[in-house]
């Protein structure tokens, strides 16, 4: 399974996802707009150099709005994450090899109250994310669906 590692502490979240893929793969997709499109959101600005400027349109109207705070190429990323009507927060993404593969922690600090709301988030971004970087995008009418079977699971329902 690619997820080993959900954890969270009051007002944060680390995630702990294993590819297929080398990192230079997982790389592109957390920088290339176009497969960002694939598991974010639609970039409408998408600039990863030091203090540039991320803007992701997530679908009617929902904007996030990051800055990006540590840079270390097909290593670690890290932005501010700015969505409507949510504390301001700060996500990181840090690959490490693996094998043939790739393990990226992601990491988000500063969520308040929206823990457990960003858990099944995360994990459906990234199930996006393995899809594109395996260039075998999710269809993202399916989104949605999914989404709700992980929050099932992340709330530990047993139906």
């Amino acid at each position: 399974m690619p997820l080993s590692r959900l954890s969270t502490r009051p007002g944060a979240l680390t995630l702990t996802w294993s590819f297929s893929a080398p990192m230079e793969d997982v790389w592109v997709g957390l920088t290339d707009p176009a497969l960002v499109a694939q598991w974010l959101g639609r970039p409408t600005q998408y600039d990863v150099r030091m203090g540039g400027v991320l803007v992701v349109d997530h679908g009617d109207g929902f904007l996030s709005r990051s800055v990006v705070t540590e840079l270390e190429p097909a290593r670690r990323l890290a932005m501010t994450w700015d969505f409507p009507d949510e504390p301001a927060s700060v996500v990181g993404f840090t690959l490490r090899p693996s094998g043939a593969g790739t393990v990226l922690e992601l990491a988000h600090d500063g969520l308040g109250e929206l823990v457990a709301a960003y858990g099944p988030g995360w994990v459906t971004h990234l199930t996006y994310l393995e899809a594109a970087v395996a260039g075998a995008p999710i269809p993202r009418a399916q989104f949605w669906a999914l989404h709700a079977t992980f929050e099932l699971l992340h709330a530990g329902a047993d139906r």
